[in-house]
């Protein structure tokens, strides 16, 4: 048995949704489950700084996912062994615990971890997975599992835009991420500016499509820079409806992404786009990263700080 540990935002969720698929597709015979403890907020309200976001999104989002959620008869047989878990306390107490084998998040995982994912036996797995090379080789099932539903009329009339154009999506986040010193100050104008010069060096005329959680940012500082191109903002979805604008990113036939796993699922999952301008590094610090698709052109950042 398997279980791996699901938390963070939507875009983490798929990564680590993602690892588990391509422990199951390594491992058809075994059975593999994903734990969501992390947002019960019985357990989790009461400790300041945990962020649930939006909650378990992958089941909501995406009907086609199938993987069974670990309950406490799974939890239980890991628990005494998984670091500062909720059940582990009980587990001590009332039940016999059988040691399982723990794969902690080396450097967090942002590198390709060979040793996981072709881990024998039980394990329960910790850790974002962000490594594009974990499920290269389940990359059409992901695509079949992580399809978008029917949209809204709203969606549904950005998505015949962004088809009928030379579609050009633009993912800048900001809010959460100008507090968080790993990511901060990467992403930032100087960035844009390359990434919409370098779209514009083919010479076309394009509409370019502005995904943002500070839309007055946008709007004072990349809008000057498309020239004479139109642009759009995309500002209706909200809260549980955020997830739209990952799906219209994957109709953009050119995309620009923050170093942000939301709009790097847009990106992967987009099976038509051109190009795919990402940043370089994606962290503020000294590790190694494979994150990137082999076929993005990165831009080389340096932190505004």
């Amino acid at each position: 048995m398997k279980i791996v540990n699901i938390t963070g935002g939507l875009g983490n969720q798929m990564f680590q949704y993602a690892f588990a698929m391509a422990l199951k597709y390594r491992n058809p015979q075994e059975e593999v489950f994903v734990d969501i403890q992390h947002y019960n907020t019985i357990f989790f309200k009461k400790f300041k700084g945990i962020n649930l976001h939006n909650g378990y999104e992958i089941d909501k989002v995406f009907p086609k996912a199938i993987l069974p959620v670990a309950g406490v008869r799974q939890l239980m047989k890991f628990s005494y062994w998984i670091p500062n878990y909720v059940l582990s306390r009980l587990g001590r107490k009332f039940l016999p615990i059988r040691k399982k084998e723990y794969i902690p998040p080396y450097s967090m995982n942002y590198s390709y971890d060979d040793k996981a994912l072709n881990w024998k036996g039980d394990g329960y797995f910790e850790g974002y997975w962000q490594s594009y090379n974990h499920f290269k080789d389940i990359k059409e099932e992901l695509q079949k599992v992580y399809a978008h539903p029917r949209p809204n009329q709203y969606n549904a009339a950005l998505i015949s835009n962004l088809e009928a154009c030379n579609s050009v999506g633009i993912h800048v986040r900001r809010g959460d991420y100008l507090a968080e010193p790993e990511f901060r100050g990467i992403c930032g104008l100087d960035y844009y500016e390359k990434g919409i010069k370098e779209i514009l060096s083919d010479g076309k005329k394009h509409v370019f499509f502005i995904f943002s959680n500070d839309m007055q940012w946008c709007q004072e500082n990349i809008a000057p820079l498309v020239s004479d191109n139109r642009i759009v903002f995309i500002s209706g979805n909200k809260g549980q409806d955020s997830c739209w604008d990952m799906f219209l990113m994957t109709h953009c036939k050119d995309l620009i992404i923050a170093n942000s796993s939301f709009s790097w699922w847009g990106a992967f999952l987009n099976e038509k786009v051109d190009r795919v301008i990402c940043p370089k590094p994606w962290l503020n610090r000294d590790c190694n990263i494979d994150i990137y698709n082999p076929s993005w052109t990165l831009i080389p950042c340096y932190s505004e700080e």
